[in-house]
């Protein structure tokens, strides 16, 4: 229950931190985390069922949240959004597995299914903090390229 928790605050954290400093993909990257987040849990707490079997409410979730990574992958302008849908694969690969071998533990299931989401957090974190350093860099630059006041050229 503790994990559940610390998942929260992490994706909160996370949340504020993108939307403060991260540009357009990284934006809609964390906002389809949370939602999916948020979808899964209704799913789980409507279905009744805590993995004790394959969810299909929490399948179709993972598969819509693949849906929207691979065409945020398709229409950016940045590599790193490749990674979010190749992370989402395995998550959609443990919904299979499940369906295959239903014998499979309810909580190895479940750490099957969470343990990708804190790569793709770090994943959106961490090309956020190359975001905002990239525009601070650019920004000095600018700063230093404007004309002087004497009208002489700055070289």
């Amino acid at each position: 229950m503790i994990w559940g928790y610390i998942f929260i605050a992490l994706i909160a954290a996370t949340t504020a931190f993108v939307l403060y400093a991260g540009d357009r993909e990284a934006r809609l990257a964390i906002l389809t985390l949370v939602g999916g987040t948020a979808l899964t849990v209704l799913a789980v707490y409507f279905s009744g069922q805590y993995y004790e079997s394959a969810n299909g409410l929490v399948a179709l979730v993972d598969f819509l949240v693949l849906g929207v990574f691979l065409w945020l992958s398709l229409v950016s302008r940045r590599y790193w959004t490749l990674c979010l849908p190749a992370l989402q694969t395995i998550v959609c690969i443990t919904h299979n597995a499940k369906h295959v071998a239903p014998d499979i533990f309810p909580r190895v299931y479940v750490a099957t299914q969470g343990h990708w989401s804190y790569y793709q957090i770090l994943l959106i974190v961490s090309a956020t903090f190359m975001h905002r350093k990239r525009r601070n860099i650019l920004r000095d630059w600018m700063r230093d390229r404007r004309p002087s006041k004497d009208g002489a050229q700055n070289v």
